[in-house]
């Protein structure tokens, strides 16, 4: 019997499925509209768009769901929470952040549970979901942090006041959320 995969591979790169479905969903064919980010779930495919939408597809079947429109920029960051796949938080060009509830469970609207201009004006480079509550933390360049939990938002850290002994100390000014959570 010969083996699969010779042991000298590493990797085996392989297509289990059409991608015919996820590309016609996709709908990406315009010349303007780019994607920009992107986050997977076991439910969902999001995808941020340079035009302010979050396309989410689902990936039984490749249906695209929803589109959830910003007008506060193009999308930056996207996180699917990954305990409660009802909620996704999204970051914008502009510094908004936005945490939404799909509700597509009890056939509802999507919500805007949660909306933060804390970090205006500044290039968001993290999303992270914390992994026992319901909250999602933000990260700047400037290296501020907040988290959005339910309809209030609070600042953890500023780097013009490093909370040390609560906080690990980096080498650079970016946020590194998921070292901190």
């Amino acid at each position: 019997m010969l083996p699969v995969v010779p042991e000298v591979q590493s990797h085996v790169l392989a297509e289990f499925d059409c991608l015919d479905p996820l590309l016609s969903a996709l709908r990406l064919d315009s010349g303007r509209l780019k994607c920009t980010c992107l986050a997977v779930s076991r439910k969902w495919l999001a995808l941020g768009t340079s035009a302010g939408g979050l396309h989410l597809i689902q990936r039984e079947g490749w249906k695209q769901r929803l589109i959830l429109t910003h007008k506060e920029g193009s999308i930056t960051q996207v996180s699917c929470c990954p305990h409660d796949e009802d909620f996704i938080a999204v970051a914008t060009s502009q510094g908004l952040v936005v945490v939404w509830e799909l509700q597509l469970e009890r056939r509802g609207r999507p919500e805007r549970v949660s909306v933060s201009w804390e970090h205006r004006g500044q290039t968001l480079t993290s999303l992270c979901w914390d992994t026992a509550a319901l909250r999602v933390f933000a990260g700047d360049k400037g290296g501020k942090v907040s988290f959005l939990p339910g309809r209030r938002i609070r600042s953890v850290f500023l780097p013009s006041e490093p909370r040390r002994d609560r906080w690990p100390t980096t080498s650079s000014s970016a946020v590194l959320c998921q070292a901190w959570v």
